[in-house]
């Protein structure tokens, strides 16, 4: 009777370990759309992207997924950067996946989808920099970066602090006429007048205008010569950025720009094979430099390639954009499951956990410093932090190894 009594105990433990494992093993499943563009105007840029999003998912999946009971899908769905597709497109997705969260791709599914996300309770995640008019309170729609603007002045004050003999520092804008490059010329003049101009720090000595993708912009180029301009901004597309260069040398000058990383030194590096033309320039984001192989950020890329087939060359300004959404994306997931649970997940959870924060540049792979949003605006407002890369003697590198602060003194323009 003992011995039978001590077989059925046995019995009872591995039965109990064994449901116990099946517990553990119990995944709850999450459908995560993503607004993509497979055959509009920016299909080339968002084929870069998709690699990135399903090696970071599929990293979080197998990393921490796993011991919390979640697992993420990513769907793909090609809006064709169309914001009228988008609109007709969403309520199909809302039936199809029950987002708890979602990619965002740009300005097309922002126009199509802004006014309905808190009512259908879904966040978005965007990789991208913010523009003015978009810095809106109670937002549904999460930017890893603040405003074109912020990173524009955290260069300028940069270069102004290491040039004191220049001081005030004579801007040109070399832009276009469409609402993007305008936000960002409107922003820039507002600082430089109002706060820089001043302090005696700079001020604004010409403005010129030219096509999203000009041939020549010599006559342009011209005029902000003759105005003895020490630096450029306004730059907003690769041609733009190609058809200066070609001016400048025409002019045997080389007057720096400043921009975003995926508008002029690396996408003419990667036209181009060289990066001379661009010495002195500068590029300016709030994300890890894809210049420095030492780093932690890189680290983590390198972590990618090696587990989830990424191609070595993936690691610059495009799929940063990816890799900055993405990892935000799984981290919000993971601190709302942390709270309420792998199986009760829903928007406004996530939504919560996102407003929650903080996320520390720790927990997002040091590819972003730390980030805490509010309901005061849909990008961090709190120690804004950048990074900052130039050409030097014709390599293209970061200026510091250390962020660099954002200005605290920019206000809504």
């Amino acid at each position: 009777m003992k011995r039978y009594v001590k077989r059925m105990l046995f019995v009872v433990v591995c039965v109990t370990f064994l449901m116990g494992g099946q517990a553990t093993a119990d995944v709850t499943k999450y459908k995560v759309p993503v607004i993509s563009d497979f055959t509009g105007s920016w299909a080339q840029l968002f084929k870069a992207w998709i690699p990135m999003q399903k090696a970071v998912f599929a990293w979080w999946n197998d990393e921490v997924g796993k011991g919390l009971g979640v697992e993420l899908e990513l769907k793909h769905y090609d809006g064709r950067y169309d914001s009228s597709v988008i609109a007709s497109m969403w309520p199909g997705i809302l039936s199809e996946c029950k987002p708890i969260i979602a990619l965002g791709g740009g300005g097309a599914d922002v126009a199509a989808l802004q006014q309905r996300l808190p009512k259908d309770k879904v966040p978005v995640i965007y990789g991208t920099a913010t523009y003015g008019y978009g810095w809106l309170p109670d937002q549904w729609l999460f930017q890893v970066r603040p405003t074109y603007v912020q990173e524009w002045a955290a260069a300028l004050m940069w270069y102004i602090n290491k040039h004191p003999e220049k001081k005030p520092v004579k801007i040109a804008f070399l832009s276009c006429q469409i609402a993007a490059a305008l936000d960002l010329v409107n922003g820039i003049e507002k600082y430089t007048v109002e706060v820089l101009e001043p302090k005696g720090l700079a001020k604004i000595v010409a403005k010129e205008f030219t096509d999203v993708n000009p041939v020549d912009v010599s006559s342009q180029v011209r005029k902000i010569v003759d105005a003895k301009a020490d630096m450029v901004l306004g730059i907003v597309t690769p041609a733009m950025s190609s058809a200066y260069i070609k001016a400048c040398g025409l002019y045997g000058t080389n007057i720096p720009t400043i921009g975003s990383p995926h508008h002029t030194i690396w996408a003419f590096g990667a036209a181009m094979k060289t990066y001379e033309p661009f010495e002195g320039h500068l590029v300016v984001a709030a994300h890890a430099p894809t210049t420095d192989d030492t780093s932690k950020a890189y680290g983590y890329f390198k972590l990618l390639v090696d587990k989830y087939q990424l191609g070595k060359d993936q690691y610059n300004p495009y799929t940063m954009m990816a890799l900055n959404q993405s990892i935000l994306a799984v981290r919000a997931v993971e601190h709302a499951a942390k709270k309420v649970g792998a199986k009760k997940l829903n928007g406004q959870a996530v939504y919560d956990a996102l407003i929650g924060g903080p996320y520390t540049e720790q927990e997002l792979m040091y590819t972003l410093p730390t980030l805490e949003f509010t309901k005061d605006a849909p990008f961090c407002t709190k120690n804004l932090l950048v990074a900052i890369e130039t050409v030097k003697d014709g390599k293209y590198m970061p200026v510091s190894k250390e962020w660099v602060p954002v200005p605290t003194d920019i206000k809504k323009w």
